[in-house]
């Protein structure tokens, strides 16, 4: 593929109307400039496109980030040829950005047979979900800059953005307890933490600097140390993807909430440290199980950009589902999409969590208070009581409540210390 610059167009008039002059008015010397400048021309066609005999170029970033971020995306030139390359540019286009293409240029020379590493800078400016990073290409002037020479490269990589995590401070005093109940030291389990629990055998893989060495001289054979694992807290997402609890669009929208919402609560928890996982029923099942690290936390979340509110199962159905999964001490958040639930089945929810020792805590998106997509409007009047209900059949339950209406952005509700903070006097 080839541009032409307005230099270049400029130069080619200017020449066509000397030869022109030339022929009509037998000038030779006008004819001989038009004629030198073909084979400029001629020249620097060959210039650009051998410019680009070899180069290749890849792309290397990130596979997902949050939304406003800045990231750094590189591209990787190669050149494969023998003959150096100058003034060569690589093109991207970031899909996630603003920006419909991002250019680098590299004035050379690279010499043959090297590789050189261009950088650019990406701001993550779109919404949450799933975009395309590419076509990439690359493209090369002649020395001159008349030609322009490009050839696209079909590399195109997919790009998660995940939505703006905020700290939820009122998440603080909710939690945070070790995922066991007390237990006799004959029940613990071997992990990573300073009580002593006793030796055993070498296995495959084991560091080789726990090896006891009075007990191995005993047995004869290699013996190493073993420790008691740590008690760390673990924290649950159930996420309500029901399609009766569809309302709204848009930015403003149930999924929005709900998404927004679950990120915050795994990304808190996250940074707290605490191992975290996430059950959901949509059009598929979704669990996350328990566990931590960087890479746990962003296969959450990208259940999270993915989620449709296709399911036909309540949440109370989920945590039915998946309570057995907790072990004692965890902490349960329900993050419901609507205030319409059954009470008594969430009442004998909240039993049998409690009966496992965990925790229960509950977000719920009032989707009353959105623009009804499949279904009529309800009634003011009746929309608030149902809300009513639930909050004070949340207060009975001793269940730490919050309720989200399309008049506030998620995040700034969920900022909020006292987002569970309803008492008796504001339902009455």
């Amino acid at each position: 593929m080839e541009e032409a610059s307005p230099w270049r167009r400029f130069l080619n008039a200017v020449a066509a109307l000397a030869a022109l002059l030339g022929v009509a008015s037998g000038a030779g010397a006008l004819v001989g400039f038009a004629v030198g400048w073909a084979v400029l021309l001629a020249l620097a066609w060959v210039a650009a496109r051998r410019g680009l005999r070899g180069v290749e170029v890849e792309r290397r970033l990130p596979a997902s980030a949050f939304e406003n971020d800045l990231l750094t995306v590189d591209l990787a030139l190669e050149n494969h040829g023998e003959a150096a390359a100058r003034f060569v540019v690589a093109s991207d286009v970031f899909g996630a950005g603003l920006a419909d293409r991002q250019s680098v240029l590299e004035p050379g020379p690279l010499p043959g047979l090297h590789r050189r590493l261009l950088s650019y800078r990406a701001f993550v400016a779109r919404q949450w979900g799933v975009y395309t990073v590419g076509p990439l290409s690359v493209g090369a002037f002649d020395p001159l800059g008349l030609f322009f020479a490009r050839r696209e490269v079909p590399k195109l990589d997919a790009f998660e953005v995940y939505p703006l995590a905020v700290e939820i401070e009122a998440l603080a005093a909710r939690g945070g307890r070790a995922t066991v109940a007390p237990r006799d030291v004959t029940a613990a389990a071997a992990g990573q933490s300073l009580l002593f629990r006793g030796v055993r055998e070498f296995h495959a893989g084991d560091d080789v600097r726990r090896i006891h060495w009075p007990a191995t001289a005993r047995r004869g054979a290699p013996m190493v140390r073993e420790y008691e694992r740590d008690l760390q807290p673990l924290f649950a997402v159930f996420l309500d993807l029901d399609r009766a609890g569809r309302a709204g669009l848009g930015r403003k929208s149930t999924l929005e909430y709900l998404v927004r919402v679950a990120a915050s609560l795994l990304w808190t928890a996250h940074r707290r440290g605490d191992v975290i996982a996430l059950f959901a029923e949509s059009d598929r099942p979704v669990t996350i199980s328990p566990g931590q690290g960087e890479a746990h936390l962003a296969a959450a979340l990208h259940e999270l950009v993915v989620a449709r509110q296709l399911g036909r199962e309540s949440i109370l159905d989920v945590v039915e589902h998946h309570r057995r999964l907790l072990p004692p001490g965890a902490t349960a958040a329900l993050v419901a999409s609507t205030t319409e639930m059954d009470l008594e089945h969430l009442a004998r929810a909240v039993g049998a969590l409690r009966a496992g020792a965990v925790r229960p805590l509950a977000i719920v998106v009032d989707a009353h208070t959105f623009t009804p997509v499949d279904r009529p409007p309800t009634a003011v009047e009746k929309a608030r009581e149902t809300r009513r209900r639930l909050e004070e059949r949340m207060i009975t339950l001793e269940v730490p409540v919050a309720v989200l209406g399309a008049d506030e952005a998620p995040e700034d509700a969920i900022r909020r210390p006292d987002l569970f903070a309803i008492r008796e006097e504001t339902v009455a």
